[in-house]
């Protein structure tokens, strides 16, 4: 069933207080376990002194939090001045070099002769050839060491940023085949510059999120008034996204989340509670810092009124992994299913669902990088939707319906869902934590899912099935209001 019914007060109060109370207790054995860092040999600056008036330190073993904080504070300013290809070339030019900006605009360039050639399985394999050539070592090194010559930051940021304008300028590429505008020397400059403002949209250019080209189009050709209204809005937004820039500094004194994910044999001795607190805090600091990295670009954008994907949403709220897919990275899955999965679905077979799927998780795979724990992520994230999607399948058939409506109530058959997500959550989270820690923390977690006492798995099974009733109450309560 489709529809979830809402259940007595008592039992979603039973559900909040248990879910919330697992998850305070097994954040503060996290925080006892941190006790494993104050006699530690600190060989590779893992952890500053931290914030005199907070009395501890402070995690910095995040490589990517190091690199993107700092680039804030150069990045704002610039944000202020103008939009589009100048500014995002006079950044280039100033803090990485006339190299770097050659280097950024190889793209744009093959672009514009892509879609001038206007053969649209060329534009694919193309592209697809750039992100191996991006992951290829031996060549990436020597033009990042010897051409461009930048320290470790730059370089992260500039690997990154090689990546977003990977995605825009197939989205570009692929959207202009479409509308052809190369009919004149006056149409192929004009495109060439839209294109180009496009793939080095400043805001965007570094942290992302990635938003369609059609969306820029649009925005760029349908200016918007500014009003008090949607001013008041950009700066309770921009304050908000402040204030969780703050929060994770500070949350970096207290549960030093990367540091013990370079130390797989101390979070392997944590006992059964730090170990689940450990893993939700995980996911929880990978959502805070893309609703930094995603929230203040896209509030950008959006002021330029071009229309940005919303920051992650809490995934403490999510339990289906097709919607964490959905809503963590709104820009990528768009993507994804506009340029890699729509267009194999519209061939009419019974398996193109399932070969468009495999795609989609296949490109995710090369895209991030073909690495051990990537392919482990991406093949159990394939395996996870593609169990939803049998289930649900299942769910809609009559004749399971005919079943439970036979021999369940509404609220015992939401009650029976929320139980087999419970399962289903626990494995595909597991795949999760392979991104998130690598191998040899994602393999921790796949054991311990299911070698741990009988106990242990049935109390953590019970707080993740309280979680998953909330999240079905949290849905309840947004379509009422919307309705």
């Amino acid at each position: 069933m489709e529809d979830n019914p809402s259940l007595h007060k008592v039992e979603v109060g039973f559900y909040f207080v248990t879910c919330v109370c697992g998850i305070f207790y097994s954040t503060y054995q996290l925080y006892l376990a941190g006790s494993f860092f104050d006699y530690f040999d600190d060989i590779h600056d893992d952890f500053s002194t931290g914030w005199s008036w907070i009395g501890r330190k402070k995690d910095v073993s995040d490589h990517e939090w190091a690199a993107m904080v700092p680039f804030l504070r150069i990045f704002i300013p610039w944000i202020l001045c103008c939009w589009y290809i100048t500014i995002s070339l006079a950044f280039l030019w100033t803090y990485i070099g006339v190299p770097g900006v050659i280097f950024m605009l190889i793209q744009p360039c093959i672009v514009c002769l892509l879609i001038s050639i206007r053969n649209l399985p060329l534009i694919y394999f193309a592209e697809l050839g750039l992100v191996f050539l991006y992951h290829y070592k031996p060549l990436m090194s020597l033009v990042r060491e010897d051409w461009l010559q930048m320290d470790s930051n730059w370089d992260y940021l500039l690997t990154v940023s090689t990546f977003w304008v990977q995605l825009r300028s197939t989205s570009c590429a692929i959207d202009n085949v479409k509308i052809y505008r190369h009919k004149s020397l006056q149409g192929f400059l004009k495109n060439f510059i839209e294109t180009t403002a496009y793939c080095l949209y400043f805001p965007t250019l570094f942290m992302g999120p990635f938003f369609l080209y059609e969306d820029f189009h649009k925005g760029i050709n349908r200016p918007n008034k500014w009003t008090l209204s949607r001013l008041i809005i950009t700066a309770l937004n921009l304050l908000r996204f402040s204030f969780w820039i703050l929060f994770t500094e500070i949350f970096a004194h207290f549960l030093y989340i990367t540091a013990f994910k370079y130390q797989p044999q101390a979070v392997e001795k944590f006992n059964s509670w730090a170990f689940f607190g450990f893993g939700y805090w995980m996911g929880q600091y990978l959502c805070n810092k893309y609703v930094i990295f995603y929230g203040l670009p896209g509030e950008f954008t959006r002021a330029d009124n071009i229309n940005a994907p919303p920051p992650p949403k809490c995934i403490g709220r999510i339990f289906l992994y097709s919607e964490l897919w959905r809503e963590f990275d709104r820009g990528l899955y768009l993507f994804l299913v506009k340029y890699i999965y729509s267009p194999i679905i519209s061939y009419k077979s019974s398996l193109s669902k399932l070969f468009a799927s495999m795609l989609t998780f296949s490109f995710v795979y090369v895209w991030h990088g073909p690495r051990d724990f990537v392919l482990v992520w991406s093949a159990l994230s394939f395996f996870g939707v593609t169990v939803e999607r049998i289930a649900r399948s299942i769910g809609k058939s009559p004749a399971y319906n005919k079943i439970i409506n036979k021999y369940l109530s509404p609220q015992m058959n939401r009650r029976l869902n929320c139980y087999l997500t419970t399962h289903l959550f626990i494995i595909t989270a597991s795949a999760s934590f392979y991104f998130l820690g690598r191998m040899e923390i994602g393999n921790l977690y796949l054991y311990r899912a299911f070698c741990d006492p009988l106990p242990v798995i049935i109390i953590r099974s019970l707080i993740i099935y309280t979680g998953s009733q909330i999240s079905v109450e949290i849905k309840n309560y947004y379509k009422k209001k919307l309705s």
